[in-house]
C-alpha cells in the first residue's frame, strides 16, 4: 500500500515544546516512521532544527521544508507538492495517540480528527486528504471541506491496546505552553501503564513510578540504564537473602518492583525500545529464581530444615509451570489468560506471583515467621496453577465449542 505523503505543521512554539522527552514534533516522525514514513515535509521553517538533524533521526529519514504562506495555505501545499495521492497533515502542536495517527495513515477512507474543544472550522490535529478535497479546501474553504469529509470519531474505535494487555483510552492534546507539555507528559505516562496488573502494581507502584518516569524524561538516563540498574540490585538482593539479610532484602525487593515498571513506561514515553527491554522479562525470570533459591539456601542452612528444599524447589517450578499456562492460553485463546474474562482479570490482582510474594515475605520476615511464609508462598503457588489450569480447559473448550457451532 503506497502510504499518504505526510506534511507536519510546525509553524507553532507547541510543535518544539518537549513532550516525554522529546519535542512534539519530532515525537510525530518517530511514531510515524515506525509505520512506515520515511519522507516528511515541514511547514513553517526556514531551517531544520537541531533536534530533526540526521544525527538525531534514522539515517533513512528525509525531511524538506515547506516555507509559510498565510495567504492561502491548500494552494501553496498543491503548488510545492505536485502530487496526486493522498496527503496526511499532521498539527505539530498537538499530541496524538499513535493509534489514531496509524488509522489515519492506513485506514481506507480519508478522514480528519478534530482538535478537542476548538470551534469549527479549526484546522484538524491530523487529516487524512484525498486530491479532491485538496481542490474542496483550496477552491471553498476550510470548512466546506470539513462538512464534505468523514471525520475520524475516536469514541467509534476499539481502544483495545495488545501492547498493553487492555484497553487504553485514545488522546488528542494541543501544546502551547510548557504546562500544557507537562501535562502531556503525564498523560503519556499514564497511557503506558498495563492494564493486566496485580494488586501492589494497581494501587501502589504507579504512585512512585509514574513520578520517576516524568523526573527522568528529562534526563540522559536511557531505559536500559534502568533495566541493567535493576538487574545490579536484583542480584544484590540475592546476596543479601544468601547471606540472611531477610529484612533488608526484602525492603529493597519493593525498589526493585518499582524500578521494573519504570524502564517500560520510560522506553514508552522517551520511544527508546531497544532489544534489552524486549528480553527484560528474561532477566525478570533469572532475577526472581535467584531470590527463591537464596532464600531457600539460607532457610536451609539456619534451620537444618532439609524438607526446605521441597518448599524452595517447588516454589519455582509451579512458577514455571504458570508461565507454561500462561504461554498456552497464547496458543490456544490468542491472549494470556489474565485477559480471557472477568474472573481472570480479577484473580490476576491475588494470583501468585513475584510481586504477591514479595509482600507476603515482606510481612512474613519482618514479623519473625520467615519458613511459615515460604511454605505460604508455595501453598498460594499451587492454588494459583490449579486456577489458571482450570480456566485454561474453560476458555480452550468454549472457544472448541464456539468454533464447531460456526462451521456448522
Amino acid at each position: 500500500m503506497t502510504l499518504p505523503t505526510v506534511i507536519l505543521f510546525t509553524d507553532t512554539p507547541g510543535a518544539h515544546l518537549p513532550v516525554g522527552g522529546i519535542p512534539l514534533g519530532t515525537r510525530h516522525i518517530k511514531e510515524l516512521y515506525k509505520r512506515g514514513v520515511r519522507v516528511f515535509y515541514l511547514y513553517g521553517l526556514t531551517e531544520i532544527p537541531t533536534v530533526m538533524q540526521p544525527s538525531r533521526l534514522p539515517d533513512d529519514v528525509v525531511l524538506h521544508i515547506v516555507p509559510r504562506d498565510a495567504d492561502n495555505l491548500p494552494q501553496h501545499l498543491q503548488r510545492l507538492l505536485h502530487t496526486a495521492d493522498d496527503v496526511l497533515l499532521v498539527r505539530g502542536d498537538c499530541l496524538i495517540d499513535p493509534r489514531l495517527l496509524a488509522e489515519l495513515l492506513t485506514g481506507a477512507l480519508p478522514r480528519w480528527l478534530q482538535v478537542p474543544g476548538a470551534p469549527m472550522p479549526t484546522l484538524p490535529a491530523a487529516a487524512r486528504l484525498s486530491p479532491a478535497q485538496r481542490d474542496t479546501w483550496a477552491m471553498a474553504g476550510l470548512a466546506e471541506w470539513l462538512d464534505h469529509s468523514p471525520e475520524l470519531r475516536p469514541e467509534a474505535l476499539d481502544d483495545y491496546s495488545p501492547a498493553h494487555r487492555g484497553p487504553v483510552p485514545f488522546y488528542v492534546q494541543v501544546i502551547t505552553t510548557a504546562a500544557d507539555a507537562r501535562q502531556a507528559t503525564q498523560t503519556l505516562i499514564r497511557a503506558a501503564q498495563k492494564c493486566a496488573l496485580d494488586l501492589p502494581a494497581l494501587l501502589l507502584d504507579p504512585v512512585f513510578e509514574n513520578r520517576l518516569v516524568f523526573w527522568l524524561c528529562d534526563t540522559r538516563i536511557t531505559p536500559n540504564q534502568v533495566t541493567l540498574f535493576t538487574a545490579f540490585l536484583g542480584a544484590l538482593i540475592a546476596a543479601l537473602f544468601l547471606h540472611g539479610w531477610l529484612r533488608l532484602g526484602i525492603l529493597l525487593a519493593y525498589a526493585v518492583e518499582v524500578l521494573d515498571g519504570v524502564d517500560g513506561k520510560l522506553a514508552r514515553t522517551k520511544l527508546q525500545t531497544s532489544r534489552l527491554g524486549e528480553l527484560e522479562h528474561v532477566l525478570d525470570f533469572f532475577m526472581e529464581h535467584a531470590w527463591y533459591l537464596t532464600i531457600t539456601i539460607f532457610l536451609v542452612t539456619s534451620t537444618q530444615e532439609r524438607h526446605l528444599w521441597w518448599v524452595g524447589g517447588g516454589l519455582m517450578l509451579s512458577d514455571l509451570l504458570d508461565n507454561l499456562l500462561y504461554y498456552l492460553g497464547q496458543v490456544f485463546c490468542g491472549k494470556q489468560l489474565d485477559e480471557l474474562g472477568a474472573f481472570d482479570r480479577r484473580f490476576r490482582l491475588i494470583a501468585g506471583r513475584r510481586n504477591i510474594y514479595a509482600w507476603m515475605f515482606l510481612f512474613g520476615f519482618w514479623a519473625g515467621f520467615p519458613v511459615q511464609i515460604f511454605v505460604a508462598a508455595l501453598l498460594w503457588a499451587l492454588i494459583t496453577i490449579g486456577v489458571h489450569g482450570i480456566r485454561l480447559v474453560y476458555h480452550a473448550r468454549h472457544r472448541l465449542a464456539m468454533a464447531e457451532r460456526v462451521s456448522t
